[in-house]
């Protein structure tokens, strides 16, 4: 069921978190008799202190509320996947590439939790309660807010695909996103190496829907949950060689099945991953180009859609982007362009008030709580 390392009865303690500036994280420090604060949540604090948001390097996983850090170490090497929230917007949370560790920070407290999970891909699915997938067919789940180890949610199996398989065999599944009504799983058909088709299917209440295969989006597939709660975004890419693919975008609606492809991305070779849905229904992925030629350099810039297809995000090319807001642009700019075979890294910067701070550098990904 996987093992955890956590503050809690029974559990070892295992607090990592460092604070720094000006955020004061100590409970029940007023005086006897005095009420209780009540407890903001994430919006509120943004408001009063600053931006809350994390982000992630190859070795570190950073939760940032308002001047204040707290930090967790990790060996998340060469995933681009951007950093989870829970849906209460209290645990930021990653999962470590080579362990399949899931590691969650308390926004909070700094708490750090290190949950074996045997897993690639962690979704949130209500309050501080996060899922995955775990073979031959169940999906697992764990408050992170609790001190009860991961346990089987729901037993699974899966149907057949409305997608034949194309020469390969079945290599596992990844529940790759999550609303409060659907799960969305992605079952990996392989031939090895490079070569692979993802079929998806949407786990409902009541039912298991078989998507089947979406055009162009076979390997490295990232999904994220629209606001309906019954779209996703989906990013992925289709092979062309070992070293080369055309990066794809596209919609669908588990309900009907339909889906809306985007235009294609430029470049020779390219790829996208790290969908998000921005504000008016915005679609923005993360994206690499490159030319077909050992040693080649990659570029990378998040785009945005368009009317005329796709847009950059910002002035100038950055690895990742959060939603803009009236308060803050948080943003990772892209530096000179790299081996195409290289995770994506960049400069944290965070504009607020006029004012432009770099807060990091090597930064991979980020991600920020919607609750």
């Amino acid at each position: 069921m996987g093992s955890a390392t956590k503050a809690g009865a029974g559990w070892r303690l295992a607090v990592f978190g460092v604070v720094t500036g000006a955020v004061a994280l100590v409970a029940g420090c007023g005086t006897a008799g005095e009420p209780t604060p009540p407890r903001l949540t994430p919006a509120e604090e943004q408001a009063a202190n600053g931006p809350v948001f994390a982000y992630r390097t190859e070795g570190e996983l950073v939760v940032v509320r308002g001047a204040g850090t707290l930090r967790a170490p990790g060996s998340f090497g060469y995933s681009s996947a951007a950093v989870g929230f829970t849906r209460d917007g209290r645990y930021a949370f990653a999962v470590e590439t080579t362990s399949r560790t899931l590691v969650a920070v308390g926004v909070r407290d700094g708490s750090v939790s290190r949950i074996e999970c045997d897993c690639t891909d962690v979704a949130a699915l209500r309050g501080s309660v996060v899922g995955w997938w775990r073979d031959p067919g169940q999906v697992m789940s764990m408050d992170l807010a609790d001190t009860t180890p991961a346990a089987p949610e729901r037993e699974v199996e899966l149907p057949s695909s409305p997608s034949p398989l194309s020469g390969g065999s079945w290599d596992g599944a990844r529940l790759v996103a999550a609303t409060v009504d659907y799960l969305l799983v992605a079952r990996v058909e392989s031939r090895g190496l490079w070569w692979e088709k993802s079929h998806l299917y949407a786990i409902g209440a009541d039912a298991i829907l078989p998507l089947g295969r979406v055009p162009g989006i076979d390997a490295g597939l990232a999904a994220a949950a629209g606001p309906d709660g019954h779209t996703f975004v989906l990013a992925g890419a289709t092979a062309r060689s070992a070293s080369c693919g055309i990066g794809h975008v596209a919609t669908i609606d588990v309900t009907t099945n339909e889906v809306q492809e985007l235009p294609e991305l430029p470049g020779e070779c390219s790829a996208a991953y790290s969908p998000r849905w921005g504000a008016g229904g915005t679609i923005t992925v993360a994206t690499r180009k490159w030319a077909d030629v050992p040693g080649a350099p990659g570029t990378v810039d998040r785009l945005q859609s368009a009317a005329q297809g796709w847009a950059p995000v910002g002035e100038y090319p950055v690895v990742d982007m959060l939603p803009r807001d009236q308060e803050a642009i948080i943003e990772v700019v892209a530096g000179e362009p790299t081996d195409a075979r290289d995770t994506p890294r960049g400069v944290l910067v965070v504009q607020r008030g006029g004012a432009r701070s770099e807060l990091a550098t090597q930064v991979v990904s980020l991600g920020a709580p919607t609750a």
